[in-house]
This record gives C-alpha cells, structure tokens and sequence, in this order.
C-alpha cells in the first residue's frame, strides 16, 4: 500500500523536468575582415616568447615559418574561395609543389629556396603581436555597440555608441544563408546571413557571421517556436 501512494505521489521524470525553450533572442554580430587575421596574431606572440626567451631555435626557423604563415593568412583577404575555386587552387598547388621538388633534376629550386634566411627579432614579433593585439581588442569592444538582435516580434539593429536602433517586423520574414568563401568559414565557421522583411524594400544582409550554422540553428528554433506557439492558442469559448 505504502508503495503505491508514494508512486502516485511523486511526479514523473518527465513533468519533474521543464521543457526545454529557445532562447529570447539572438545575438548576430557582424565582424570585419580583420579577424582572420588572428593566426598571425597568435603565431606573433608565441614567436615574440620563444625569441625573448631566447631558448635556442634558429633565427630563421622562426623568420621564415612566420613569413609563410602571413602569406597564407593574406590570401584570406585577396581571393574570394568559393567551392570550386578552392579545389582548384589545391590541385594547382599540389602540382606545383611537384613540379619544383619532384621534377626540378638540377636541383636548382632547391637550392633557391635553401638561401632564403628571413631572421627576425623579438622587438619585431613583439610590435606584430602587441598592434594586432590592440586592432583587435578595438574590433571586439565596437563589436558591443554594432550587433543585429532577433526576437519573437522584430529584428532590431544596433548601431552607434548612443544606442541607436532600427527595427523590422519578422511577421513573413524570409532567411537565407551563404557561405560564400570556404577559408573564411574555415577560420571562424564564419558565412552570411540575408534577412527580407515584408516590411522592408531592401535585404538586410549580415556579412562574416561567426558560427554562422549555430546562430541560424538558433533563429530557426525561435522563429518556429513562435509560430508553433501562435497556432496552438485556444480559440474564443
């Protein structure tokens, strides 16, 4: 007898839990092109260590890694990668690199390659690191005050140090996704998200969105929570 009242009297796993919600709203912030430079950035300050502390690697280790690392970070800001070009440029750089150390008999390009001695100080790393540092450090606090804002009712954009707003309607709204550049969304999963509000004669389009697959996961959630919400309420009587 004792078993069964204490059965009854306790809820299940189930009502005990609360249903899980989406949240409110969500945050887009859109970031400048500047960001990816952030390998750079952090190689800057490693190197800047490892030469201040001066632990015993070559000069030119450092200088000539350093050097490759912010050619590759450069193209980020030079090409746009769509899908088939970036598989085109890896099979043209895979060939090149064939051609010069598979192909090269007199040994010419190696020994090209072998006389490039690029030496660096720890000042030199330490300027890199201490002024991308800072640029980006400036770039996240603006990043506070310029950020578009989705809820149930409204996308709202902020912008401006004294809080200015606008604001359209997400009543009928229409969202598309683009990931335009695949070395972008390589580094920060970052992509574009287009906005076309009924009440709006223009897109609102959302450039370098970090986590791009996230934050749409999110406003997907809530949008659908909403209209979910609105087609189950009672009707009169």
């Amino acid at each position: 007898m004792s078993d069964s009242v204490s059965s009854s009297s306790s809820p299940s796993a189930a009502e005990a839990q609360p249903a899980t919600r989406p949240a409110e709203s969500v945050i887009i912030r859109p970031w400048p092109k500047v960001v990816f430079l952030y390998p750079t950035f952090a190689l800057s300050t490693v190197f800047f260590l490892l030469s201040w502390l001066n632990i015993g690697i070559a000069p030119e280790t450092l200088g000539n890694t350093w050097m490759l690392v912010f050619l590759i970070n450069i193209l980020v800001f030079s090409f746009d990668f769509s899908r088939i070009w970036s598989i085109v440029m890896v099979f043209g750089i895979a060939l090149l690199i064939v051609l010069v150390f598979w192909l090269d008999l007199t040994g010419y390009m190696g020994r090209l390659l072998g006389r490039i001695h690029i030496e660096c100080n720890s000042g030199f790393y330490g300027f890199m690191s201490g002024g991308l540092g800072l640029l980006l450090l400036v770039v996240f606090i603006n990043s506070r005050f310029h950020y578009y804002e989705v809820n149930a009712r409204e996308i709202l954009h902020h912008h401006g140090y004294l809080g200015d707003v606008q604001r359209w309607s997400t009543e009928g709204l229409e969202m598309n996704k683009e990931i335009y550049d695949v070395a972008e969304y390589a580094l920060l999963r970052s992509g574009r998200l287009i906005f076309n509000p009924m009440t709006s004669k223009k897109a609102v389009v959302v450039d370098n969105v970090a986590n791009v697959n996230r934050i749409e996961k999110g406003i997907n959630d809530l949008l659908s929570h909403v209209a979910v919400r609105i087609n189950q309420r009672p009707g009169p009587g």
